[in-house]
């Protein structure tokens, strides 16, 4: 080929259709633009993926038409994903009930695999919500769905499951509004099910994991802040991992020893109305292999010690410790790191100082920490007594230099005695001078921060520090 010739139109069109597939469909579409080749290449990709970012009301005529225009061209026989994002203001006034089966029948008539639908529903009644229509359980290419995500549906009762959701093994729920007996009905469905999430649903009070009537059950994720008194039964033999987050959650955990990772998130720790069912539930958890945490923990180990002069010494298994949020006591601290020298099998650690467990998930929001008041105690707190013999990696994401966290990492290196790598990642905060003078401190400089690092004392010889940072500014 000679030089400036165009390499990337010779390729054959599985391999365009597959290069088209990770853009847009608005981007795929503008690419025909780039010589007659590739005036067809779009119809035939095997994803289509349309963003309504823009509120309807101030659109042109043209973008109106752009799903009907997309989905009338679109010619390939079967997709590998159809994906439909509205924003509130397009959704308002763009998509009806109608409109919504249109498109989600338009996606099964293709055999498509992985179907996501989200909707923006704010501040409406929950009687508001569009209806999830019936096609969606009983068209007859249902035993092609492998992934469904669907965000701001409205379940009705005893949907028509005409055929069995043969292939599906993942399902996200979102903002949706569904109730106990429907949830379990629908699941009934899923023979092969293996990844369950379901986030801040509405009218939802219980849920047994064993509703899955799939035996491959392995990872389930339960946000349900909005719930008050919500009961969680994780029951499912098959289950590997799970994840809950939610203050007012009711949990309840079967002795599973498939069980290997852990992640309980709360905003804080209430002990008149917690402490038996979590010390209940944590004794159900003793084998697992990865435990996170944020730190309603330690307020309930400091809280253990106070009362029952009683330290948890039964994560004989744990291998991976993982940490988020900000450290607000000293005797938190302390009763943290002995629940640590306690887990001989411990060999890493992990830690985020963001304070929101909400960003937990992702980086798609800016890091962000307040600098709080690092209580110490008064003389009377007793230093743990042993070390974290096995640990030889500890990594920390979001560092902000707080005092609280250099105590905790400082209690760290005292004890890991085989460290052999401490990554951290210094996220330099400044705030502007109008924020300053409403309490917010930014981060000090990188230079102090790494200094205070490297000088901290070691148990272990060989450990290596390796140091980034990023800056941030806010409010400006």
């Amino acid at each position: 080929m000679s030089e400036g010739q165009d390499w990337i139109s010779v390729l054959p069109d599985e391999i365009l259709h597959h290069i088209l597939s990770f853009l847009t469909t608005k981007q795929s579409i503008q690419t025909c633009i780039l010589s007659k080749r590739w005036i067809n290449l779009w119809k035939f990709t095997p994803v289509i993926d349309i963003q309504m970012a823009t509120p309807y009301h101030e659109t042109t005529p043209s973008e109106r038409t752009f799903i009907h225009n997309t989905l009338t061209q679109h010619q390939a026989f079967k997709l590998h994903k159809f994906s439909l994002d509205f924003s509130y203001g397009a959704l308002q006034y763009l998509v009806a009930n109608v409109q919504l089966q249109h498109y989600i029948e338009f996606a099964m008539s293709r055999q498509v695999q992985i179907l996501s639908v989200s909707t923006e529903i704010l501040f409406e009644p929950l009687e508001d919500y569009y209806v999830l229509p019936n096609v969606f359980y009983s068209h007859d290419n249902v035993p092609s769905l492998e992934q469904v995500s669907l965000k701001g549906f409205l379940f009705n009762p005893n949907p028509p499951c005409d055929l069995p959701f043969a292939s599906l093994k993942a399902l996200c729920l979102f903002d949706c509004v569904i109730d106990d007996g429907t949830l379990k009905g629908l699941l009934s469905n899923f023979p092969v099910l293996e990844s369950l999430t379901i986030d801040l649903c509405h009218r939802l009070l219980n849920f047994k994991a064993s509703w899955c009537q799939s035996m491959r059950l392995k990872h389930l994720v339960v946000r349900c802040m909005n719930n008050p008194g919500f009961n969680l039964e994780i029951d499912s033999l098959s289950l590997s991992s799970f994840k809950v987050y939610g203050d007012s959650v009711k949990i309840s955990v079967s002795s599973l020893s498939s069980t290997a990772e852990a992640t309980v998130f709360r905003s804080r720790y209430y002990p008149y109305v917690q402490n038996f069912d979590t010390r209940t539930w944590l004794r159900n958890l003793a084998h697992v292999k990865k435990f996170g945490v944020n730190s309603w923990f330690s307020q309930f180990l400091a809280r253990e010690y106070e009362v029952n002069n009683n330290g948890w010494k039964i994560f004989e298994n744990l291998k991976v410790f993982a940490w988020f949020g900000p450290l607000e006591k000293e005797c938190d601290l302390i009763a943290l790191i002995d629940f640590l020298v306690h887990c001989p099998s411990l060999e890493k650690i992990e830690i985020d100082f963001r304070f929101s467990f909400w960003e937990e998930d992702g980086e798609h929001r800016p890091p962000f920490a307040l600098e709080r008041p690092f209580v110490e105690n008064s003389g009377d707190g007793q230093p743990t007594v042993g070390f974290l013999d096995n640990v030889k990696k500890i990594i920390i994401h979001h560092f902000f230099g707080y005092k609280s966290e250099i105590e905790f990492i400082k209690h760290l290196m005292q004890k890991a005695v085989v460290l052999e790598t401490l990554s951290l990642t210094y996220r330099r905060l400044e705030f502007n001078p109008e924020s300053n003078r409403h309490g917010y401190a930014s981060c000090p400089p990188k230079e102090l921060v790494q200094e205070e690092i490297f000088s901290l004392s070691t148990a272990s010889s060989n450990v290596h520090i390796s140091f980034h940072h990023t800056y941030h500014k806010l409010g400006y």
